[in-house]
């Protein structure tokens, strides 16, 4: 079951997040011309997420996946504290290639402010590291 919600929402934003491409007419300057670039080199997808509910279980999730099929892509998810934004509580997930490395899991807390910090770390072949990038997810207060 995790497995088909974290391909859902994979699914979601690679239909919805796409970037139309449009052909160049020949005419110089016919508005504003962008570059488009892609937010990490080896990296496909980094998606940190956070809830908490009334009890004050705080459900933090995490996926990402690696463009090639030859990496791997480690991710760490951290379930961090206002303050000093100390982490109490991480989990993590490994993957090859192009699959999704997810967390899905949850914790209780005490009354306060959090945020999730997801970091993809992704490594080829001989285990050489090629990217680490960390986002953080919206603050929730409890």
């Amino acid at each position: 079951m995790k497995k088909i919600i974290s391909m859902s929402i994979l699914a979601f934003w690679i239909v919805f997040l796409a970037v139309p491409a449009y052909a160049a007419d020949g005419t110089q300057n016919a508005g504003i011309q962008g570059v488009v670039t892609p937010q990490f080199t080896y990296i496909a997808v980094l998606i940190p997420g956070l809830s908490i509910d009334s009890s004050g279980k705080a459900t933090c999730s995490g996926m990402a996946s690696a463009y090639n099929s030859s990496h791997t892509i480690n991710l760490t998810v951290e379930l961090q504290k206002s303050g000093d934004w100390s982490t109490i509580k991480s989990w993590s997930a490994t993957a090859p290639g192009p699959h999704i490395a997810d967390v899905y899991e949850d914790y209780y807390v005490v009354r306060g402010t959090y945020r999730v910090c997801a970091t993809a770390k992704v490594y080829n072949a001989s285990g050489t590291l090629l990217e680490s990038q960390s986002l953080y997810s919206d603050t929730v207060v409890y």
